[in-house]
């Protein structure tokens, strides 16, 4: 007389999936309340009179709740320097990271940058200051909006050599 349900899920950014199991009798209809954002579920059905499955994706995109983690800076010149982060954890995500905001400051000068693809997550800074603090920020983005800031991170440019002497007297 009844039937089972069985509902597998797994966020687009993971590998693995839940498998969850919900048996039941009734003819009234199953609402499954706890499916992640962007996820991709199969649900089986297997009754009475035979089994059927079918797949469809979740796109319930909200904006991210966490920022990219671990900035790190390599390559530091007097003119330039990579800035590289930590993707946001597959968790906090809420659909597709779709790029990044990457926020850089010194005591005269701001500007951000607009990094696309959820993959690039570095980013070469250069025509800087030599001998300067430089302040960095990094969001995240998905197509419903902009996820808060990391914390902020200086870095020093390096000193560069001094010029060409001239003028000089013998």
């Amino acid at each position: 007389n009844g039937y089972s349900i069985t509902r597998q899920c797994r966020r687009l950014c993971e590998e693995q999936s839940d498998n969850i199991t919900e048996g039941t009798s009734s003819s009234s209809p199953l609402v499954f309340s706890d499916v992640n954002p962007d996820s991709y579920c199969t649900i089986s059905l297997i009754g009475l009179y035979g089994n059927d499955t079918h797949a469809f994706g979740i796109v319930n995109t909200t904006t991210l709740y966490a920022a990219p983690e671990n900035i790190t800076f390599s390559s530091v010149e007097a003119r330039s320097m990579i800035i590289s982060w930590d993707e946001v954890p597959c968790s906090e995500q809420n659909g597709p990271v779709t790029g990044y905001l990457l926020y850089y400051t010194n005591t005269t000068f701001s500007d951000t940058i607009n990094i696309t693809g959820r993959e690039n997550r570095s980013y070469t800074l250069t025509e800087l200051i030599q001998y300067t603090n430089y302040t960095v920020t990094v969001s995240a983005y998905n197509d419903v909006g902009t996820g808060p800031s990391s914390d902020n991170r200086t870095q020093l440019t390096e000193q560069a050599a001094p010029g060409v002497v001239s003028n000089l007297m013998s």
